[in-house]
C-alpha cells in the first residue's frame, strides 16, 4: 500500500513563504485543494514487524524549524487570509473547517485519496484522545460509526474512489461536529497545545508534532474565535496523525487483540442465542477480518490504528450484547408465570408488559451499532424485570 509524506501542498516562492509567516502564518492560497500531487506521493509502506520509521529529510527538517515559523510547503490544505476569510469553507453541500483533508481524485490521485481518509481515522481517535464526549452523546456515536463505515472502505480493495472520497467527507464532516462539541474555546486548544509540547519527544515524529503545534499557534494568533481555534485544532490534529504513522509498531500487538477477542466471545457464546446477536457478531467479524486484510498488506501505523478502532468498538458492542442475550435468556421463563388475582399471580397485564420489553430488547440487539446503545437496553430490560417481580399479587 502507498502511503503520502507530510508535503502535498504546493511549493511556493520564498517571498510569499515569507510574507505568510510575517502576517501570522496564514497563507494566501488560492485553491482549497492544493495538496495530493502525484510527484509529493512518495511515502512507502514499512513491514508490519518493523519500526515505521522512515520518512524524507526534508519533512524532518521541516518539522523541526516549524518550532520558530510555519512553512507553506508542508501544508497539506490551503488556509485564507485571516483578514479575508473564516475558518470554515464548503466541501459539495457542507461545510468543514480548514484544512480540509478530503482529497478528490478528480483534483488529486486515488493514492491521496485513500491516505487522506486514513489520516482522518486517526485523527479522529486522536480528537477523543483529548477531548472525550461522553459515549452516549449523538456527535460520539456519529464520529464512531462514520470511522468504522471508512475502516471497511479502506479494507475493500475493490471499492471505487468515489466512495472512499465521499466517506472521507463524511468522516470530515463527523470529526468537526464533533470538536465542536467538545471544544468550547480558543482557550481550551491552547492549553493543549502547551501540554502537549512540554511532553513532547525529541525524535522525528516529535518533530512532526512541534511543527503541528508551531502552525497552530500561529493560526489561533490570527483568528482566536470559536472557529480560528476549531481550525487550528484541526491542523494540530493532521501532524499527530503524519507523526503517528511514523511511530514503531508490531504487527503481533495486533494479531494478539483478536485472538484474546476471539476466545473470549467464544467462551460467552455457549450459552446464548447466538441469533440474538447475529448482527453484533458480523459487525465485529467485519471489523476483524478488515484489520487482517491491512495486516496481510504490511501497512503503516495508522491504518492499522484505524482499524484495530473498529475491531475494539465493535467487540465492545458484541460483548454488551452477549450479556444483554443472557440477560433475556433468562427474563424468557419469567412469562409462563402464573396469572390471576390471588396471592402469588401476576396480572395478565404486567406479563404482557415484560413480554413487549424483552421484545424491545431483541431489537435494541438488532439495531445497535455501540456498546452504549446495548447497554442503554440492558438498563430498560432490567427495569421492566424489577415492575414485573414487584407487581406479584400478596
Amino acid at each position: 500500500m502507498e502511503k503520502k509524506t507530510s508535503s502535498h501542498a504546493r511549493k511556493w516562492s520564498a517571498a510569499v513563504v515569507a510574507t505568510a509567516v510575517l502576517a501570522g502564518g496564514v497563507y494566501a492560497v488560492p485553491h482549497i485543494f492544493a495538496d495530493g500531487s502525484p510527484e509529493s506521493e512518495a511515502k512507502v509502506a514499512a513491514p508490519a514487524d518493523q519500526a515505521a520509521s522512515t520518512k524524507t529529510s526534508s519533512a524532518s527538517s521541516a518539522a523541526t524549524s516549524a518550532t520558530a515559523s510555519v512553512s507553506a510547503s508542508t501544508t497539506k490544505a490551503a488556509v485564507r487570509t485571516a483578514s479575508t476569510s473564516t475558518s470554515v469553507t464548503k466541501v459539495g453541500n457542507a461545510e468543514v473547517y480548514l484544512p480540509v483533508i478530503s482529497v478528490d481524485p478528480k483534483k488529486s490521485s486515488v493514492t491521496a485519496t485513500r491516505a487522506a481518509l486514513i489520516d482522518l481515522e486517526v485523527m479522529t481517535l486522536r480528537a477523543v484522545e483529548h477531548f472525550p464526549l461522553d459515549s452516549s452523546e449523538k456527535a460520539y456515536a456519529t464520529l464512531t460509526e462514520t470511522r468504522n463505515r471508512a475502516v471497511e472502505v479502506l479494507a475493500d480493495p475493490s471499492a471505487p474512489t468515489d466512495r472512499i472520497y465521499a466517506t472521507s467527507r463524511k468522516l470530515e464532516e463527523a470529526l468537526d461536529r464533533y470538536n465542536g462539541e467538545a471544544i468550547s474555546n480558543a482557550n481550551t486548544v491552547k492549553k493543549l497545545l502547551a501540554d502537549t509540547k512540554s511532553k513532547t519527544a525529541s525524535n522525528t515524529a516529535g518533530a512532526l508534532i512541534l511543527q503541528g503545534i508551531a502552525e497552530a499557534q500561529n493560526k489561533l494568533s490570527a483568528d482566536s474565535t470559536k472557529d480560528g481555534a476549531l481550525s487550528a485544532y484541526k491542523q494540530f490534529l493532521l501532524r499527530e496523525s503524519e507523526a503517528n504513522d511514523i511511530t514503531a509498531f508490531r504487527a503481533s500487538d495486533y494479531t494478539s487483540v483478536l485472538k484474546q477477542y476471539e476466545a473470549n466471545i467464544k467462551a460467552r457464546t455457549e450459552n446464548v442465542d447466538e441469533d440474538l446477536v447475529e448482527d453484533l457478531r458480523e459487525a465485529y467479524d467485519t471489523s476483524a477480518a478488515a484489520l487482517e486484510a491491512i495486516l496481510d498488506r504490511t501497512s503503516g501505523k495508522n491504518e492499522l490504528d484505524a482499524a484495530q478502532s473498529g475491531v475494539e468498538t465493535t467487540y465492545a458492542a458484541l460483548n454488551e450484547g452477549l450479556t444483554l442475550a443472557a440477560e433475556i435468556k433468562t427474563a424468557e421463563p419469567l412469562l409462563d408465570s402464573p396469572t390471576g388475582k390471588e396471592k402469588g399471580q401476576y396480572g395478565a397485564s404486567s406479563v404482557g408488559t415484560l413480554k413487549r420489553a424483552i421484545g424491545k430488547a431483541e431489537r435494541a440487539l438488532e439495531k445497535s451499532t455501540t456498546a452504549e446503545q446495548v447497554k442503554e437496553a440492558r438498563s430498560d430490560l432490567a427495569e421492566a424485570v424489577s415492575k414485573f417481580k414487584s407487581s406479584r399479587n400478596s
